[in-house]
């Protein structure tokens, strides 16, 4: 063994040492509240009832769902019976909707399911015909009639049995779901419920080691919304407390006798009527009253750095997580990243995922014929109205300059429009072509 290492061996032994000295009991997790252990039910009360936490669990779904994705056929150019009837269902049972809640479910704990509600006349425990149970590939086409759609998150689950088979291309994977119905409003009867894997779309993002457990939206950030919590919390009682910090009641220096019962009885109810009610006068006798010091501080910086950190740790844009309005303010290579970010998602998980899962599962049950499709996403880098009225009053203005200035001598028209203005060949060869047909006052020549 060298001399640097047994250097860097004897620095490392007397630094661990001196931590256990100086923090053998101290935990920073344990000091400030941090759970070792984080719940289901952890999570759905902090997407319930904290509204951060809400905000961190729709913000990827929101921006995702943002625009409507097109599911075609491939082949037929014209609308087909695939796009007729998919364009029926969607209208009938909302399913864009649908999918954008089982997005948002999903996100709550490790993963959500959809359950697939036909009209086959079996228990939802038992299989659907059509479908291998060892590849989970379709054997042959049904018909059915789709009935209900129903999105559940993992807090209303729980995965009863698995795929043991080796083999299977399905292996560790769930086969039976048991639904916990007392987690479910206006469900009577039945504590639970059993539903079998062909029924349903499993759905879960940022899985690792598992086939079945993501990844929670508000894992990483858990301990930043205990902070807000205890922030926002803090700062009412502080204003509630400080606000009004009360008063003191100073006996008269020169008094040699304690207040008697009746005169600690008017006090408290002077202080009662001033307090609770809309008197502003406090009549005492033999006895000064004086209001403490208020101490009120604002939590505003605390509050940005700890929604500074959430927006690190997620990868979003400060302004962007905190809304709408804010996020016209980003900035233009902000906004472009995120707009990436966010067609990276819908391209490579949402597609995928969510809708080619759920449509092959309705071409499995004769829902939809059996055919071939592609899944489009709208651009979200498309302008809105306002800033294209702007560039277009820019560019009117350009093309004004440009021709009372003469500069056509230096810049030919042609060049002018295509490698100033943006415009293609194409486009440009249009223009000046038009251009020929009107004369100097603006009216069209006459034809000779």
């Amino acid at each position: 063994m060298d001399k640097n290492t047994l250097l860097y061996n004897a620095f490392t032994l007397r630094r661990e040492l001196l931590q256990k000295i100086l923090d053998e009991t101290r935990d920073m997790d344990t000091e400030c509240g941090y759970p070792s252990a984080i719940k289901v039910s952890d999570y759905q009360a902090a997407f319930n009832r904290n509204g951060i936490g809400t905000r961190i669990v729709k913000l990827m779904p929101e921006e995702c769902w943002s625009v409507t994705p097109e599911v075609v056929e491939n082949e037929e150019s014209t609308k087909s019976e695939f796009e007729k009837i998919w364009k029926e269902l969607c209208k009938k049972f909302q399913i864009f909707n649908c999918l954008f809640n089982l997005d948002v479910l999903s996100g709550i704990g490790r993963y959500g399911v959809l359950l697939i509600g036909i009209d086959d006349g079996k228990k939802l425990i038992e299989a659907v015909d059509g479908i291998d149970l060892k590849t989970g590939e379709m054997t042959s086409q049904s018909k059915h009639n789709l009935m209900y759609l129903r999105s559940f998150s993992e807090s209303s689950l729980d995965v009863k049995a698995k795929e043991t088979d080796v083999s299977s291309p399905r292996y560790g994977k769930p086969t039976i779901y048991r639904l916990k119905l007392e987690n479910i409003e206006g469900v009577a009867g039945a504590t639970e419920l059993g539903m079998h894997w062909t029924r349903v779309i499993h759905v879960a993002e940022d899985l690792y080691e598992s086939v079945i457990f993501g990844t929670p939206r508000m894992k990483i950030v858990y301990n930043y919304l205990l902070d807000v919590k205890k922030m926002l919390g803090g700062s009412a009682e502080m204003f509630w407390k400080g606000g009004f910090p009360g008063l003191t009641f100073e006996i008269n220096p020169e008094r040699t006798t304690a207040l008697t019962d009746v005169e600690k009885k008017e006090i408290k109810e002077e202080f009662e009527d001033y307090s609770n009610h809309l008197q502003r006068y406090l009549a005492l006798t033999g006895v000064k009253a004086k209001s403490l010091q208020t101490q009120v501080a604002s939590p505003k910086e605390h509050f940005e750095v700890q929604l500074k950190a959430i927006g690190i740790a997620l990868g979003v844009p400060y302004r962007l997580l905190l809304g709408s309005e804010e996020a016209k303010l980003a900035s233009t290579q902000d906004a472009k990243t995120w707009s990436r970010r966010v067609t990276k998602r819908q391209v490579s998980y949402c597609t995928p995922v969510i809708i080619r899962s759920f449509v092959d599962r309705l071409i499995a049950f004769g829902i939809l014929p059996l055919k071939e499709y592609e899944v489009t996403w709208p651009s979200l880098d498309e302008l809105d109205p306002k800033d294209k009225a702007l560039i277009t009053k820019d560019k009117t203005e350009a093309i004004t300059k440009y021709v009372t200035a003469g500069a056509e001598v230096l810049i030919p028209p042609h060049q002018f429009l295509t490698h100033v203005m943006g415009f293609t060949d194409e486009q440009a060869d249009v223009f000046l072509k038009e251009a020929e047909t009107w004369n100097d006052d603006g009216e069209p020549k006459e034809d000779k």
